[in-house]
């Protein structure tokens, strides 16, 4: 089981950034849509690079509700970032998986039901360990919990069969209610992990962010990040995206992403599938 602290002095420190993007659509309270909309892609692209440790980009980065299959490629390539796992739709938008160029040498894609809405792949870190990463966008409403709950067993076995030590992470649409369940399938909980910071503790807060006009305000932990295993350890969790762009109310999407760090322990040469 995945835990919050290490004490090996073989490990490898990974950071990884995942987000619902909602699209790339500018907000309501965007100055001027047609400038936002152009702009979407490289304002993204800053937040999400700007968000690591001493300004140290992600290693990995998952996005959810893309607009179209190629936008994670498109807005990261120069930056070094390759697209791992495909591709795949949800029930809105388009799911990905970007790794840095490093990584993803020394990737391969895990093949899943398309009904998990998930995309996967398995990598060889530097120090000998391989994981499993996925980023998903699992099934909506208070209602999908049950779907949500296949879905998470499905994606498990999925990751399971590449070994154990897996994070999965994503726009989970899931309620507190939930919580136990879930963690029983997929692991540790990283918010719970990093020590449950109120602060960074809701991904979607329309009190604050007032993405939709005349929205319904509520705050709620619909994305999730789980580990797996014994070689994972969480060591911090934070939020991005939670600041307006214009103003007060003008921000990049209705949910606020993930920054999630990792010591990944040194494995045995034979310990890993």
């Amino acid at each position: 089981m995945a835990s919050a602290a290490i004490t090996s002095c073989y490990s490898t420190p990974l950071s990884i950034v995942s987000w619902n993007i909602a699209e790339a659509a500018p907000s309501f309270a965007a100055p001027c849509f047609d400038t936002r909309a152009r702009d979407a892609p490289r304002l993204i692209r800053e937040c999400i690079l700007g968000s690591g440790r001493s300004s140290r980009p992600p290693d990995i980065i998952a996005l959810q509700e893309c607009p179209y299959p190629s936008f994670g490629t498109e807005t990261f390539v120069e930056q070094g970032y390759v697209s791992a796992g495909g591709t795949t739709l949800s029930h809105c938008g388009y799911v990905d998986l970007l790794l840095k160029k490093q990584l993803a040498e020394k990737s391969r894609p895990i093949s899943l039901d398309r009904n998990l809405s998930s995309v996967a792949c398995r990598i060889a870190l530097p120090n000998q360990t391989t994981i499993s990463v996925s980023s998903s966008h699992l099934a909506p409403f208070k209602h999908g919990a049950g779907t949500r709950l296949r879905q998470c067993q499905n994606l498990k076995e999925s990751l399971h069969e590449s070994g154990n030590n897996m994070i999965l992470l994503g726009d989970y649409n899931m309620r507190q209610s939930e919580d136990k369940a879930i963690e029983n399938i997929l692991g540790i909980d990283a918010w719970k992990a990093a020590g449950s910071n109120y602060r960074n503790k809701f991904t979607w807060d329309s009190f604050s962010n007032e993405y939709h006009e005349d929205g319904f305000s509520f705050r709620a932990r619909f994305d999730r990040c789980y580990a797996g295993g014994d070689k994972i350890h969480v060591n911090r969790f934070g939020l991005i995206g939670n600041k307006a762009v214009v103003g007060t109310k003008d921000f990049l999407s209705d949910h606020y992403g993930m920054i999630i760090g990792f010591d990944v322990e040194k494995s045995s040469l034979d310990a890993e599938k």
